[in-house]
């Protein structure tokens, strides 16, 4: 967690449903971006406060999403407390103690039958785990976004993401 990083897009989807969505339900992604809030506190806050709203109200909250567990949600974490977003109990309860999470990128190895026929049971990368489901493969990589911060293309950060944020298709699919 580098001093000089930050989060300058969160993107989510929230589905009141007791089931995945099916095909039809599946929604483009909400963005919350740094430079609409303003800092990168203020997006921080602003995220925090959706999540505790649908705790509110959904005691069934289901996070779905690729390695969130072993890297969103830590980042997230250690931002929001640098920025004493609520305290790291609160903090820790929001992120992994309440939520039941799903972490495609465990669950994709473990159901796909090409991991099983090369016996490959290491971390794959969201591309590799979206090759074997036939889901579209995004063209851009993480280290592009800081790039495309740096020139403000944002409608570029967009694409990335969008092209990302394919964990209802995954979710179908295994």
């Amino acid at each position: 967690h580098h001093k000089e990083s930050e989060v300058i897009v969160i993107a989510y989807n929230y589905y009141d449903l007791l089931k995945a969505p099916i095909s039809q339900e599946i929604k483009k992604p909400t963005f919350l971006y740094i430079h609409k809030e303003g800092s990168e506190k203020e997006l921080l806050q602003k995220f925090f406060d959706v999540l505790k709203d649908i705790y509110s109200h959904d005691s069934f909250l289901k996070i779905v999403g690729f390695n969130h567990l072993a890297y969103d949600l830590p980042y997230l974490f250690a931002r929001m407390s640098k920025h004493k977003i609520a305290s790291e109990m609160d903090l820790f309860d929001f992120l992994f103690s309440k939520a039941r999470h799903t972490d495609l990128a465990q669950l994709g190895m473990a159901l796909s039958e090409k991991t099983k026929k090369d016996e490959d049971f290491r971390c794959i990368s969201q591309k590799v785990i979206n090759s074997y489901f036939d889901i579209p493969v995004k063209e851009a990589d993480g280290k592009d976004v800081s790039r495309f911060y740096e020139k403000k293309r944002y409608d570029l950060i967009e694409k990335y993401v969008t092209e990302e944020f394919t964990f209802e298709a995954l979710y179908l699919s295994v």
